[in-house]
């Protein structure tokens, strides 16, 4: 039977957490400018590969901040935006410093996602809205129509 973590090994797995969500979320960032341009050109492909490449970093940085949630609550610490501030200040003065930086990084990165994905899902219903009207003005013919809406994004 495994031993129960002890508190020094659980801070060390949330600063790991924290240093992967990082990269995690500067990538899905990134992802997520892509998708903010495709929906610009209307490039239905590419958005799709994008959607396609996001759900895994969005469900290992879901996974990660559940985590967090539990070892916060292990640590005997509330579950609200005051407790990684709470346990960063308990923390030994070298580690602080480094953490503090490293969490307000996250909260920014977080930060700028959450806008983006808003800014795209505006540009999503615009975008579908636009797609259902310019099918709605279209004869139908049959349903191999190379202009159809799962077709005609590919053109």
């Amino acid at each position: 039977m495994p031993n129960k973590p002890n508190k020094q090994q659980m801070i060390a797995v949330l600063i790991k957490d924290i240093q992967c969500d990082i990269v995690d979320y500067r990538q899905l960032y990134q992802l997520m400018q892509q998708q903010h341009q495709c929906y610009l050109k209307f490039d239905g492909e590419l958005l799709s590969r994008l959607t396609e490449q996001q759900l895994p970093l969005l469900k290992q940085l879901t996974q990660r901040s559940q985590l967090r949630t539990k070892q916060l609550h292990k640590l005997g610490l509330p579950i609200n935006n005051q407790s990684m501030n709470k346990l960063i200040h308990a923390l030994p003065n070298a580690i602080q410093s480094k953490l503090q930086q490293q969490w307000h990084t996250l909260e920014t990165l977080v930060k700028q996602c959450h806008k983006l994905n808003q800014r795209n899902g505006v540009l999503s219903a615009n975008f579908s809205e636009l797609l259902n009207q310019v099918y709605a003005q279209m004869p139908q013919q049959n349903d191999n129509n190379a202009y159809s809406t799962p077709h005609l994004m590919q053109y």
